[in-house]
């Protein structure tokens, strides 16, 4: 009798422990589960978007070659507004702003080629106006008339005529410099005589249609 006894004690036993088993197992399977979730939560989105860089610095003007372009990942919520993805897209056309190293490409520091008619000789030049407030009067098309004051008194005229290509949006920030940046329409000898008044103020007066 006793060592029947023993038998269905172990039995019983056995029997008890597996019921209590797959309780255990499952118990198991929603710690890890949660512990997953929670390290997917708090780890970090690394994926980027690529957009297209200067792999050089560049001065205002300068025709963007393909092998001063990149492509840069950047987490999204940095990416600026209008930046582009295609480095060919860019390609060919000119910057409206000096860039340095690393700095993304815009639409507004990308002059559009499309403002120079098919075949012209003109040239497309960035120019920084002096005066934010009277920048706020131009529009792209209308012709202005350029003049610069000068160290010792008194102003100039630098060009008689330009037309206004495209008015370039300020970035934001307090490191944006004073002053609207335009891109304009002028020839090539009128582009090296404003290139003489480099680092003077620039003002303007607008000329009738």
């Amino acid at each position: 009798m006793g060592l029947l006894q023993r038998i269905r004690s172990t039995a019983s036993s056995w029997a008890r422990s597996s019921r209590f088993r797959p309780r255990r197992i499952l118990a198991a399977l929603c710690l890890a589960c949660a512990c997953a979730l929670i390290v997917w939560t708090l780890t970090p989105n690394r994926a980027g978007t690529a957009i297209v860089v200067a792999t050089t610095d560049l001065a205002p003007g300068a025709e963007l070659r393909s092998q001063d372009l990149g492509l840069a990942d950047f987490p999204p919520e940095l990416v600026p507004d209008k930046s582009f993805t295609s480095i060919a897209e860019v390609t060919g056309r000119h910057s409206s702003a000096g860039l340095s190293k690393g700095s993304p490409l815009t639409s507004s520091i990308v002059l559009d080629q499309q403002a120079l008619p098919e075949g012209s000789d003109s040239l497309l030049m960035p120019i920084r106006l002096a005066d934010d407030a009277s920048a706020a009067l131009l529009q792209p098309g209308q012709r202005i008339r350029l003049f610069s004051s000068l160290p010792d008194g008194g102003s100039e005229v630098v060009v008689e005529k330009v037309t206004i290509a495209r008015l370039v949006d300020k970035p934001e920030g307090i490191a944006a410099e004073s002053g609207q940046l335009v891109s304009v329409i002028l020839s090539a000898e009128d582009a090296g005589r404003v290139a003489e008044f480099a680092g003077l103020p620039i003002s303007f007066a607008i000329l009738p249609n």
